[in-house]
């Protein structure tokens, strides 16, 4: 990336809009950025990284923080950079966020921040983060890269010189990201610890293993070290075998007698259950035999029973013709309520129409009070507003009245000033023409030659210019007061006009309660008594009742007849009920009440009797098959069977008991012995891993006799890369005296930090340390180390090349041959087509570097001149 033109406007000290065309400054290479401290020098490298990553170079700017204190409120905030790059042309304009004035109205309002990127097609990319990633993209290095080569601060690198080696670490970790380095080392680490970890807790867990199982003390004396705790796992894997094998053997002998007396005991178990089968058999029947004489006892009670259930049948035949009356009766008595209800609804009603029989009558003239009422509301609003209006009106017809008296006083006093004025020019334009009369030339007023008696000036006469401004200002104050006296005029029409109008109504409004007061007092009253629309809902429920009071007289008509036909059917209801009554068997109403069951009690006779015949019929089925069963069958003795059973079933739970604990003692083992086989087998895959990543570990985190770490290895690698193109340059600014060196010794045998560096003196031809140089000779280092680094990192970076360089201060400690020198160094640099720009404010290089920007400082502001030879 090279620059061609960099634009600033309201951009730090630079309050106005400044350009540095960069094309003019390719001629020699190198040009100077001067100015005195503060001016805005290290700005212009701001402004170029704002430019292309939206960010500043300076750990302690901040975007919010870079507009000018000296700009004026419309003047914008922006950076523009045009570049070449790859033989292509590109724009970049960028704006931070900052407050500016409203464009309409007052106030502030907040300018966001925006991108633009122009190519030679056009526009690229519009906003922040799409012109962030074209470039990032386009330009292949990010900000940290582009600062690190672009950008030489002298401090980073005389700091450098001094700074125990954790400090170069750090710096030169982060320059070249050797990060995943440290990490593998840390990594490797862990993972060691892990694996140790793993192989602890794997022998933890055999351990437990083992002691779970009880060993016979003899045979664990016989697998453990003589005086120690610690087992010899192959024997005991071949003991567990050994031993697995002898109690599946006596499980099978166990198996065996188990079966044989399982066997035993079923068939005790059989001639047991038959024994008892045939006696309880035998019991049921005496049981059944006993049952059938109490069911024979019953015959009699349940017959009884069933003639009560036959009579609640023919009454039930009855209960429909009983429901009829029933109905017939309550038919009658809903229509005599209902009669009497409709009676006592029409009493109400006739009662309600006699009381507002009057105001009924007298609703015209009711309703034309309200009417009279309303209008006199409305004209006392009316009124009130309108004397609101005049009021406001009266206000503002009295401070035209003063503005109009103060504007014919300064009318009074222009005017007065005016012809003061034109008095005193005309009295003196005599003495001015005088003062140009010469003799024997002709007067141009009279003509005459002579001039015995010419005019005198008299004071300070004031111009034909002044005369012409007093006029313009009186003229000015005379139509003012024109204007004032025509609006005052106006008010005052508007304010007499309304007068008259509240005059009328006021008229009005006392014709209307007169009116009102020549109404009865009734009348008055209603209407205070009743707001109108009160009036109006009594007015509406009074046509009401009267419609209601008709159609209750045409109700009372028909509930009077269906009551009459209601009593007729009650009393042929009754008559076909008694007739019913005594067909059934039933002397009486109370007979055939009587008759009737609750539900309840038919149920419970119902289930009674159902409930004794099923008995009697289980019962001689049941007779039937134990006479059958039994027969002349006899019972074993259960008592002595029983024994013998229990004694075969203890037997053999015996036997079980004993199987279940040998199977136990074999699944044991298998666990046992399938455990430690396999945690043997990690242990030995784990213990096989240990030693690998321990070896690694041990070699990356410096275990090793040269005590290097695998980070300390990458970046001694790049230093002395650096340190091999700083001597490159070191030679010529030093005249061939200093080398650069890595120091081969750990000077703290405690760190395996090894990026100490010495100075070869070939003056003395001996090694010596670098806080040995002087001033100016720490700066040359620095110098030298900087260009080193900036070779080395555009080297590492796939070959990305930086075409402009800026270095920022450090040659004020150099003497004049030193100074020289660096210029060499640098002008070296020129010759492989780069733009370097050397931000510095020593004299000397204003000599030596013709090219040159400029930067002024002022009180209002910074401003920049470019100069070019």
């Amino acid at each position: 990336m090279k620059p061609i033109r960099l634009t600033l406007c309201g951009w730090g000290p630079y309050r106005e809009k400044q350009e540095i065309d960069f094309t003019g400054l390719e001629s020699r290479g190198i040009f100077l950025i001067t100015g005195p401290t503060g001016a805005g020098k290290t700005t212009l490298f701001d402004a170029i990284t704002y430019a292309l990553y939206g960010t500043l170079s300076g750990e302690v700017r901040e975007k919010g923080s870079v507009r000018s204190d000296f700009a004026k409120g419309d003047t914008p905030t922006y950076v523009e950079l045009v570049m070449s790059h790859n033989g292509k042309r590109y724009t970049i304009r960028r704006n931070p966020e900052y407050l500016r004035p409203r464009k309409r109205g007052s106030g502030v309002t907040v300018e966001k921040e925006n991108a633009y990127l122009t190519g030679e097609e056009g526009v690229a990319a519009e906003g922040t983060n799409e012109v962030n990633r074209a470039l990032q993209q386009l330009l292949r290095l990010d900000y940290r890269q582009f600062k690190q080569l672009s950008m030489i601060a002298q401090g980073e690198f005389a700091r450098l010189l001094a700074a125990p080696p954790s400090d170069k670490t750090r710096l030169l970790r982060e320059i070249f990201g050797t990060e995943p380095c440290q990490r593998i080392g840390t990594e490797l680490k862990n993972r060691s610890a892990s694996l140790y970890k793993r192989i602890t807790e794997l022998h933890h867990r055999m351990d437990e293993d083992v002691k779970m199982y009880a060993f016979p003390e003899e045979r664990w004396k016989s697998l453990t070290e003589q005086g120690s705790c610690y087992y010899r796992c192959d024997e005991l894997l071949d003991y567990l075998r050994e031993e697995r094998q002898r109690q599946q053997e006596e499980a099978s002998r166990l198996e065996e007698l188990s079966r044989r007396q399982e066997e035993r005991v079923q068939r005790l178990t059989a001639l047991f259950t038959e024994g008892e089968r045939i006696q309880s058999l035998q019991d049921r029947l005496k049981q059944e035999t006993l049952r059938r004489q109490q069911l024979a006892s019953k015959a009699g009670e349940i017959r009884k029973k069933e003639e009560i259930l036959e009579k609640q049948e023919r009454a039930r035949t009855l209960q429909p013709l009983e429901i009829g009356v029933k109905t017939a009766q309550e038919r009658v008595a809903a229509l005599g309520e209902e009669r009497k209800r409709e009676q006592e609804e029409g009493i109400l009603l006739q009662e309600e129409k006699e009381k507002d029989k009057a105001l009924y009558q007298q609703r015209e003239r009711v309703e034309a009070l309200y009417d009279r009422k309303e209008q006199i509301k409305a004209l006392e609003e009316q009124i009130a507003t309108e004397g609101e209006r005049l009021s406001r009106e009266s206000e503002k017809l009295c401070k035209l009245q003063e503005q109009y008296l103060a504007a014919e006083q300064e009318e009074e006093k222009a005017k007065e000033q005016y012809e003061q004025a034109e008095k005193a020019y005309r009295h003196g334009l005599a003495g001015i023409l005088a003062r140009s009369l010469s003799e024997g030339k002709p007067c141009p007023v009279c003509g005459s030659l002579h001039h015995p008696s010419r005019a005198r000036e008299e004071g300070e006469v004031p111009g034909e210019e002044e005369v012409n401004r007093k006029k313009g200002a009186y003229e000015v104050k005379q139509k003012t007061r024109i204007a004032l006296q025509g609006e005052a005029a106006l008010h005052n029409a508007r304010l007499l006009e309304g007068q008259k109008g509240l005059a009328l109504w006021e008229d009005q409004k006392k014709m209307l309660r007169e009116e009102i007061c020549r109404e009865k007092g009734e009348l008055l009253d209603i209407a205070e008594k009743y707001t109108r629309k009160q009036f109006l809902e009594k007015e509406k429920r009074y046509e009401q009742v009267l419609t209601l009071l008709a159609e209750k007289e045409r109700k009372e008509e028909r509930s009077l007849r269906n009551l009459r036909e209601a009593e007729s059917l009650l009393e042929k209801a009754n008559r076909e009920f008694e007739t019913s009554c005594r067909e059934q068997g039933f002397e009486d109403r109370q007979a055939y009440h009587k008759a009737l069951l609750k539900e309840e009690e038919e149920k419970r006779l119902r289930r009674e009797i159902a409930g004794y015949h099923a008995d009697c019929l289980a019962n001689g089925e049941m007779l039937s098959h134990l006479q059958k069963e039994a027969g002349d069958k006899t019972a074993p003795d259960l008592a002595l069977l029983g024994e013998e059973l229990r004694q075969a079933r203890e037997e053999s739970r015996r036997l079980l008991e004993g199987l279940s604990a040998v199977r136990q003692r074999i699944t044991e083992l298998s666990r046992l012995q399938a455990s430690l086989k396999e945690k043997r087998e990690k242990l030995d895959e784990a213990w096989e891993r240990y030693q690998r990543v321990k070896a690694l570990d041990d070699a990356a985190n410096g275990n090793n006799k040269k005590r290097l770490i695998f980070e300390q290895y990458v970046l001694a690698v790049y230093f002395e890369e650096i340190l091999y193109a700083a001597n490159l340059r070191l030679r010529t600014m030093s005249g061939g005296r200093y080398e650069l060196k890595r120091s081969q010794q750990v000077q703290d045998g405690r760190s395996k930090d090894n990026l100490e560096m010495e100075v070869l003196d070939y003056y003395t031809g001996r090694y010596r340390s670098v806080k040995t140089l002087s001033g100016g000779e720490s700066f040359k280092v620095s110098l030298a180390l900087a260009l080193g680094m900036s070779d080395v990192v555009q080297a590492g970076s796939g070959g990305i090349r930086v075409e402009t360089l800026f270095i920022d201060e450090g040659f004020g400690s150099l003497d004049g041959e030193s100074l020289e020198q660096a210029c060499l160094t640098l002008q070296s640099l020129v010759e492989k087509n780069r733009l370097i720009g050397i931000i510095s404010h020593v004299p000397e290089l204003a000599e030596k570097i013709p090219n040159q920007i400029r930067v002024h400082k002022t009180n209002a502001g910074s401003g920049l001149e470019v100069m070019v030879s």
